[in-house]
């Protein structure tokens, strides 16, 4: 059975059939409009600059003292003067302490009078070979009254040299007592004082230590072995040296190189030697250090947060036609803020400090400043500290 409208009902719902077809319409334009594009995302970019890039690899070293020497007395006595303080700085040569000498003058004074008596003797001896000797062939004397004057005379002889042996002995028992500096440098903390009685080979009066020079031991891993042998053999300045993050405070050659490795470590122990003129080291501090192991000639340098990591190898981010494009190169080496590449050409413009959700494709505009906190790259890269 057919439901029929009456005119009445049929006019109630046409404002309705209206506002339906109204909105079906909306719809189908909403539909068909294409979406928004997307913001383009604010980048910053520096061009890639050809030039050289010397390369480096940090360690922690230790400042060592080229000599040390430690101060025991040869010979046993009171201790009559001290002629240096604590923390004096001392030349080669110079007297530091002298022990009382009056014992050793007196055993020098009682050799030298035995010498005197001996050689008195030596001389009546002497003179009684040089009287036999003429008398000998002519039978006024017998053959055993002259070999026994010879024989005098020698004992004689001997008894000088050994009066001359122990003169010898007592000058430098003697010289004993005044005890100089062998080195150049800077003496320790004194504990003795004058008026003790110090023991021979046993008392430590303190040490010296020599500051100019100064060496420098530290490690690297056992990759870098070829780069200190050649930098051993240059003898040119290849450690740089740092002192609580500052700028080089100097330049050291590398000196020597240890004849084995650390197994444990995988580590080489090297030997830089420095001036240090002024003294900014001293023997135990530790020192930060650069390794410079090679140079890259002519190479393109990038920001060092341009280079990127993919999974089919580095690459950079560059801008062609308003979109990121991704540009696959090859790692060279980094120094600082900066990184050596090969594959692509200098003068190229390379994004850093990459936003969040750049990819390929993405688009981009470029800001007119970078931020200044981030650097620019150079034709060249100075050797400070990172």
């Amino acid at each position: 059975m057919s439901k029929h409208f009456s005119p009445r009902q049929f006019g109630r719902a046409l404002p309705f059939l209206g506002l339906a077809c109204i909105a079906l319409l909306l719809a189908a334009c909403a539909k068909s409009a294409p979406p928004p594009k997307p913001k383009p995302l604010d980048v910053v970019v520096e061009k890639a600059r050809i030039g050289d890039l010397p390369l480096s690899v940090p360690t922690l070293g230790t400042a060592q003292a080229v000599h040390t020497v430690t101060i025991i007395p040869q010979i046993s006595g009171i201790l009559q003067r001290v002629l240096v303080r604590s923390g004096q700085t001392v030349q080669r040569g110079q007297l530091l302490f002298v022990i009382d000498p009056a014992p050793e003058q007196a055993t020098l004074a009682q050799d030298t009078a035995k010498l005197q008596g001996d050689k008195a003797n030596l001389a009546y001896e002497q003179s009684q070979v040089q009287a036999y000797r003429p008398l000998l062939p002519k039978g006024y004397v017998t053959t055993q009254t002259y070999d026994q004057a010879v024989a005098q005379a020698e004992q004689a002889a001997a008894a000088v040299a050994e009066d001359q042996a122990a003169i010898a002995s007592a000058q430098i028992q003697l010289g004993y007592t005044q005890i100089r500096a062998p080195i150049s440098g800077r003496i320790g903390l004194l504990s003795t004082k004058s008026g003790n009685l110090i023991s021979a080979n046993s008392t430590n009066l303190g040490s010296i230590t020599q500051l100019q020079p100064i060496d420098i031991q530290f490690s690297l891993p056992q990759r870098y072995l070829p780069d200190l042998l050649r930098a051993e053999q240059s003898g040119q300045d290849r450690v740089s040296l740092y002192l609580d993050g500052e700028k080089s405070v100097g330049e050291a050659p590398v000196t020597a190189v240890d004849n084995s490795a650390d197994s444990s470590s995988g580590t080489i122990s090297a030997r830089a030697t420095w001036s240090n003129h002024p003294i900014r080291l001293w023997p135990g501090e530790y020192v930060q250090l650069r390794f410079h192991y090679q140079t890259l000639h002519q190479v393109v340098l990038v920001p060092r947060n341009a280079l990127q990591e993919g999974v089919n190898g580095p690459f950079v981010y560059s801008i062609r036609d308003g979109r990121a494009v991704t540009i696959p190169v090859h790692y060279l080496g980094t120094q600082n803020d900066l990184v050596a590449v090969s594959g692509l050409q200098g003068g190229v413009s390379v994004i850093y400090d990459i936003p969040a959700h750049l990819h390929s494709g993405t688009p981009v505009q470029v800001l007119r400043q970078a931020p200044k906190a981030l650097p620019k790259a150079a034709s060249t890269a100075a050797s400070t500290a990172s």
